[in-house]
């Protein structure tokens, strides 16, 4: 089972953002891991500014930390007596911040409550969220906001079986292991699923002038090709005691995911937002970006092996 052991959680002080804070706890005290709770504040609060003309920058600062920090502890009292939370305030821009707090603290394991407004009026994920799930190098998990649902029913794995660079890097392998063990953490059915672009999803675009029953059959010939890479793939895991169901789907996968999560009504899926580990300049994958802005469900999404958060802890 994969455990996480250095937790940090983005504070929101909202009744869904209190939901996230008690998930947190139970995760912690499941892993007997440890909670950091940080809070960001700009490096001259907006709330503060008026007071410049009587403070100097450095007294402002000093309020402001201190009215956050107070803020954060009686955010996690409700919990303090696990003994396993603690509280940061950061400053500056909000995700360099967290993600320079990962990196100076090795977290291994960036939880937030999605604000955006999801569903059919827009985005989910807002633009902190989705600079984290781009640059963060630790798994990332952003919930969507709910204020009285502390527990998964349904939680999808999104693999891709195919590419070289997914096998290489691992990261099939986190995504199925944060499943599993997600999975029986929370007590959940589990939807394991893979796209595959079989040569009707491109010959249909009219490109090539090739019969319907060839297509067919090369279609089929593809499909059955990975679901035996997948059950191979699959024979790692014990799956034996998870309730669990494994489904190919032919077309796009920015596509299919989305429309699969709706109708399943899959409440977190486990994704990799990355084909190619190494490069700082290559963020994120065209697929999975398109997936993360048309989901209305939590995302706990990973990077393989090697990522290169494009975030430094040099100060701007």
């Amino acid at each position: 089972m994969h455990r996480f052991k250095k937790i940090l959680l983005v504070y929101d002080d909202t009744p869904s953002g209190v939901t996230t804070l008690a998930k947190a706890v139970d995760l912690v005290e499941r892993n007997r891991a440890h909670l950091t709770v940080v809070a960001v504040i700009d490096e001259i609060p907006r709330d503060y500014r008026m007071l410049l003309t009587a403070m100097t920058p450095d007294e402002i600062m000093n309020l402001a930390r201190k009215d956050t920090s107070t803020r954060l502890e009686e955010y996690i009292a409700p919990f303090s007596e696990t003994g396993r939370i603690s509280t940061k305030v950061l400053v500056g821009q909000e995700s360099i911040a967290i993600i320079r707090e990962v990196l100076r603290s090795g977290h291994d394991l960036v939880m937030k409550t999605a604000r955006g407004m999801g569903g059919k009026l827009g985005m989910l994920f807002g633009s902190t969220a989705m600079h984290l799930l781009r640059k963060c190098p630790c798994p990332v998990w952003i919930l969507k906001p709910e204020e009285n649902r502390r527990f998964y029913r349904r939680i999808m794995a999104a693999l891709d079986i195919l590419p070289a660079e997914a096998e290489e890097s691992g990261l099939n392998q986190k995504i199925m292991e944060l499943t599993i063990s997600m999975a029986e953490i929370e007590g959940s059915e589990v939807h394991i699923v893979h796209v595959a672009e079989t040569p009707d999803d491109h010959l249909l675009l009219g490109k090539l002038d090739i019969p319907p029953e060839e297509i067919g059959k090369w279609s089929r010939e593809t499909r059955n090709m990975r679901i035996g890479k997948l059950d191979e793939f699959l024979g790692r895991f014990d799956l034996g005691d998870l309730q669990h169901q494994e489904h190919v789907l032919q077309g796009w996968a920015d596509e299919e995911i989305p429309q699969f999560a709706d109708q399943y009504r899959i409440d977190l899926i486990v994704m990799g937002t990355l084909a190619r580990a190494g490069i700082p300049g290559l963020l994120i994958g065209n697929t999975a970006e398109k997936i993360l802005h048309r989901v209305n469900c939590s995302v706990l999404a990973v990077k393989p092996d090697g990522f290169i958060s494009p975030v430094t802890l040099d100060e701007d």
